[in-house]
């Protein structure tokens, strides 16, 4: 009994932090946010005429906050959901969303607040397993892998077939750069659960850098589970002009484009083993096409360059060098290029 005493009073505390969060947040309320986007979102607007009949109704708060989020109109999402949790504070959902909201705003300290918001719904909700697994992934989001890892113990403690959490398991060991470890937890995902197509699909992507074969039957489960994958086909065309089979590569991403015209990385794909081929006219081409698909492609920018400088035209190489480089001035080769080629022209 003393122990949940404590539960209760600790989450009350960590409910008042969070409205304390809310309380300093300025701007238009949400229905006047609302109101000015009425024109262009019915659902924000017919929730919001709901909403002024029934202020208190939780459900549709929740609603609200979603569409808000979707909108990244966070700090109107952030507003709803605490008003939503103060009308019942046992959904787990509620939570969820609310976690997402900080993950996903970009200021100091939300990615902190974001895992708070988890570790309460632990606590809240003890040993439910989606929030668990929730907190695992931003966990290592954040970098947090022991917190992730212990995490994820707790789970396998109370199901020690979930195949969720050997996902989650080899996604962090993945991201600290342990390969094999990484494999093991992926294969047993799979082995519990076929039809994880994340799961297939990071164990084609590290087979893949291994150069590996097998990679192209783990993208072929992925587009067992899901024919419309874009990503798989990506996968695997990429693996193919990673072994130089050129000709499987072209027809998988023309499969591609003939799917969804606006794929900008299955354009910039080709443009790429066009490059290699020395055909620079359909590399820039091609560079061309995904930059007009993806105005902000920073790469495509680059490799334009290139095709362009190797084909002579240096005044439209040097443009695309200083567009990748402005967009990315981290992006080392966009900055040397650029810096070589002023050097030439005297600049």
């Amino acid at each position: 009994m003393q122990s949940r005493k404590y539960l209760i009073i600790a989450g009350a505390v960590a409910v008042a932090a969070l409205a304390v969060w809310f309380f300093f947040f300025r701007g238009p309320s949400a229905e006047e946010l609302a109101a000015q986007m009425e024109g262009m979102d019915p659902e924000l607007a017919e929730l919001t005429r709901l909403l002024d009949e029934n202020p208190k109704n939780d459900s549709l708060l929740y609603a609200r906050a979603r569409v808000f989020y979707n909108l990244e109109a966070y700090d109107e999402a952030l507003k709803d959901l605490n008003a939503a949790i103060s009308v019942d504070s046992m959904k787990p959902r509620y939570y969820h969303l609310l976690a997402d909201v900080f993950m996903d705003y970009a200021r100091p300290n939300d990615s902190r607040r974001a895992i708070e918001v988890l570790k309460l719904a632990t606590k809240r909700f003890p040993g439910r397993i989606p929030t668990l697994l929730k907190l695992s992934e931003f966990q290592l989001i954040v970098k947090k892998h022991g917190d992730a890892l212990v995490t994820l113990d707790e789970i396998l403690k109370q199901d020690p077939q979930n195949a969720e959490a050997f996902y989650m398991a080899g996604r962090v060991a993945l991201d600290q750069g342990d390969t094999l470890s990484a494999v093991g937890s992926l294969k047993k995902s799979v082995s519990l659960d076929e039809g994880n197509e994340d799961a297939w699909l990071f164990l084609g992507r590290i087979y893949s850098n291994q150069n590996n074969p097998e990679a192209v039957q783990y993208f072929d489960n992925v587009l067992r589970i899901d024919s419309s994958s874009l990503e798989a086909r990506e996968f695997k065309g990429a693996f193919y002009k990673r072994r130089g089979e050129f000709d499987k590569a072209f027809e998988i991403y023309r499969d591609i484009i003939l799917r969804n015209p606006d794929y900008a990385y299955a354009y910039f794909d080709m443009g790429m083993m066009y490059l290699e081929q020395d055909s620079l006219a359909k590399a820039y081409t091609h560079f061309d096409i995904a930059i007009k698909t993806d105005p902000i492609f920073v790469k495509a920018y680059y490799y334009r360059g290139v095709a362009a400088e190797a084909q002579g035209n240096l005044t439209a190489a040097l443009g695309d060098y200083k567009q990748a480089y402005g967009m990315m001035p981290q992006y080392g080769e966009a900055k040397a290029a650029k810096e070589r080629l002023e050097k030439q022209a005297g600049k």
